[in-house]
């Protein structure tokens, strides 16, 4: 009984010593925590002013201080140390909350500095900052094999506001995307980031920079092998991969090269058919690429164009017309948003290549087709209609808009306006105006609408 004692009183002493231990622990490691806290608020919040500038009419101004004061180059020196690296989960999560919540203030601020890239790279020549000098040496030896002008922004680039050290921001960021968990809150705002370095005229050595890191192969394991579900994800994946792919016959190459059997190809196509409204700027890319590449007398063109999935699954005429049916089908004029007008320029850019063609009334008229045969006699023309009246509101006001339509497609924004006004002709016996295809009985285009 005394042995039994003296062990109870032993280990109630030292259950005590350890409780004190651990309330002085947490007294000593509060401080830490509260320092850690401050700090990256502190951050976040420079970082969204900065990002909140740069999406101000003040921007170009934004860029030069940015540029000036090397903070790009900051950002580079400090990205392990600061901005990705990795703190104690009880640390830095709030009350009622867990280290994957999107509240989380380190999460947080990470989401704010792939915001900051995004905003600093989105059509400005201000991106290459991103790179260091071997980078940009390298962008210039892509263009020099490959027989092209060396773009402008890359030469007019001040070196010694580049980043320093082996890699620059833009290698980085790939890196870590790259490493990111399929579950990870991060995937969408990673692949914004890089996408928007892209953005804007197409440009063949920065895809192959990309390619040659392997962001090609990583884009198609999470869209296939991983088979991912979220869809603003995949949406992102799709809007980068159609910016890395455009135009550029070695990116269709690795692509075929990465999706070599039947059942990964499928699982590709189901994943754009899940949602149009997410893959319609890659259904976009494909469409202008098999374009551009059809008119195109080089050997190596002709052998990818023979060999590649993807483009002989869009050279079929069945599926254009499956792809703008649906296109037409899924908005209309009061449910248009940001995120699915952009299905409309893409059902405009499949059309404008057929009028190149003149098949321009061959698709219409496969339209009225289909139309019938899915038993909705006129509403498909009708619904185009009152969209490309709708078009022409916002985009005919619009300078920066058309632009971005003009240098994503490298169809002038002069030929777009023109299809869209022979599309909106009042002559029924035009075969290029929509009215010639809507049967007197299921006309219904008069109706006016007020862009909101």
């Amino acid at each position: 009984m005394r042995v039994a004692s003296e062990e109870a009183e032993q280990s109630s002493t030292e259950s005590s010593d350890e409780s004190s231990l651990a309330n002085t622990s947490t007294r000593t490691q509060l401080p830490q925590s509260m320092k850690i806290m401050h700090e990256i608020m502190y951050k976040l919040e420079v970082l969204y002013v900065l990002c909140v500038l740069l999406m101000g009419r003040q921007r170009n101004q934004v860029h030069k201080m940015i540029a000036e004061f090397k903070l790009i180059p900051g950002l580079n020196n400090l990205f392990d140390k600061l901005i990705w690296r990795k703190h104690s989960a009880s640390a830095l999560v709030l009350h009622g909350h867990n280290q994957n919540c999107d509240c989380s203030p380190d999460i947080t601020l990470k989401i704010q500095f792939l915001r900051l890239l995004q905003s600093f790279s989105d059509h400005h020549e201000n991106k290459y900052l991103l790179l260091n000098s071997q980078e940009l040496n390298e962008l210039s030896a892509i263009s020099l094999k490959a027989n092209i002008p060396e773009a402008d922004a890359v030469v007019n680039t001040d070196r010694s506001l580049v980043c320093d050290g082996k890699r620059g921001l833009l290698t980085r960021l790939l890196q870590v995307m790259k490493k990111e968990p399929a579950e990870s809150s991060f995937r969408f705002w990673q692949a914004r980031a890089v996408e928007s370095f892209l953005r804007g005229t197409t440009s063949y050595a920065d895809q192959i920079f990309l390619l040659k890191r392997g962001l090609l192969e990583h884009i198609l394991y999470c869209i296939v092998d991983s088979e991912c579900k979220s869809r603003d994800v995949l949406q992102s994946y799709f809007d980068l991969l159609g910016e890395l792919m455009k135009f550029n016959i070695d990116a269709f190459k690795r692509f075929n090269k990465y999706i070599n059997t039947d059942e990964k190809f499928q699982i590709f196509l189901n994943q754009i058919n899940s949602s149009l409204v997410d893959s319609n700027m890659l259904v976009r890319c494909i469409t202008l690429s098999l374009d551009r590449f059809e008119n195109q007398s080089d050997a190596k063109v002709a052998e990818v164009l023979s060999e590649c999935h993807l483009l002989s699954y869009m050279s079929q005429m069945s599926m254009r017309m499956s792809f703008l049916f649906r296109l037409i089908n899924i908005i209309h004029v009061q449910t248009l948003t940001q995120e699915n007008v952009s299905c409309l320029n893409t059902s405009l850019v499949i059309l404008m290549l057929a009028r190149r063609k003149d098949k321009l009334p061959f698709y219409l008229h496969t339209l009225q087709q289909m139309e019938y045969t899915e038993k909705y006699p006129g509403f498909i023309m009708n619904n185009f209609h009152s969209l490309l009246r709708f078009w022409q509101q916002h985009y005919l006001n619009k300078d920066k808009d058309s632009t971005c339509l003009e240098n994503s497609s490298c169809i002038s924004f002069t030929y777009w306006k023109e299809t869209v006004s022979i599309l909106l002709s009042p002559d029924r016996t035009s075969p290029c105006a929509i009215v010639s295809y809507i049967d007197e009985a299921y006309m219904d285009i008069d109706r006016d609408f007020t862009e909101e």
